[in-house]
């Protein structure tokens, strides 16, 4: 008979997250006027919030299991944001959603990414201990609240009705469980999980820097010209206050 330690503690503490980052995209549902206000502001904050991911949180995640070289570290990088570009020319050229944006659909794309390598990792902390999961499943859940919150915004700028952008955020979060039912059911090394963030890490920096901050240029007046390096900035330090919090757990 299989049996799968951490199983039941990990669907719950994935299903539970999912939940949660559902419930901070209903910010969507703003009046329309406060919305449009706010869209530039959450893009802004999106962008920080992702590039203090990658460099807080994925990569010294990565490095702590000291099972990749830094030659490897970086080729994993570079590859994580080559994917996510190879997508996006995909995206580009077959897409038949017409009315979203380019980088709101990367978006989507780059969401379910971030939500399977959340759900591998809760997985893999669960199948380890349990208390260790559930303070791994919190920590996520710090950062992931805000994030989320922000990325609706993403994807109601980039043209995506709430309805829809709701439905696809649906689809996303379901990521979770599935990477930590997977990594349970196939069995998970320091080598794979590594590899996994690094590669999450390249396609966040990629998304933040190459889709999201020129998509955010484009709605910019004379007056908001400093929004992009504001709200960034504050994204990437709450990332590191969430960064600082891990550390003493």
């Amino acid at each position: 008979m299989l049996h799968f330690p951490g199983l039941p503690g990990a669907l719950l503490a994935s299903v539970a997250l999912a939940l949660a980052s559902l419930a901070a995209r209903l910010v969507m549902w703003l009046p329309s006027m406060q919305l449009r206000a706010w869209l530039p502001w959450m893009q802004a904050l999106t962008i920080g919030l992702l590039l203090g991911d990658a460099s807080l949180h994925m990569l010294p995640e990565a490095l702590r299991y000291g099972s990749l070289s830094a030659q490897q570290v970086g080729m994993c990088l570079a590859l994580g944001m080559l994917f996510l570009l190879l997508m996006e020319c995909v995206i580009r050229r077959v897409s038949d959603d017409a009315g979203a944006a380019a980088f709101a659909r990367m978006d989507v794309l780059a969401d379910f990414l971030h939500h399977l390598v959340d759900g591998v990792v809760i997985g893999a902390t669960f199948a380890v201990d349990t208390h260790l999961g559930v303070i791994v499943t919190l920590a996520v859940l710090g950062h992931e609240l805000p994030r989320e919150a922000s990325n609706a915004g993403v994807l109601v700028a980039g043209g995506y009705a709430p309805r829809r952008a709701f439905a696809l955020s649906v689809a996303t979060t379901a990521a979770i469980p599935l990477g930590a039912v997977g990594i349970i059911a196939l069995g998970q090394t320091p080598a794979f999980l590594a590899t996994n963030l690094v590669l999450a890490a390249g396609a966040a920096i990629y998304l933040a820097c190459g889709d999201l901050l020129p998509g955010l240029w484009q709605t910019l007046g004379q007056r908001g010209r400093f929004i992009p390096i504001l709200g960034a900035a504050t994204g990437l330090a709450f990332m590191w206050l969430a960064a600082l919090g891990e550390q003493r757990h």
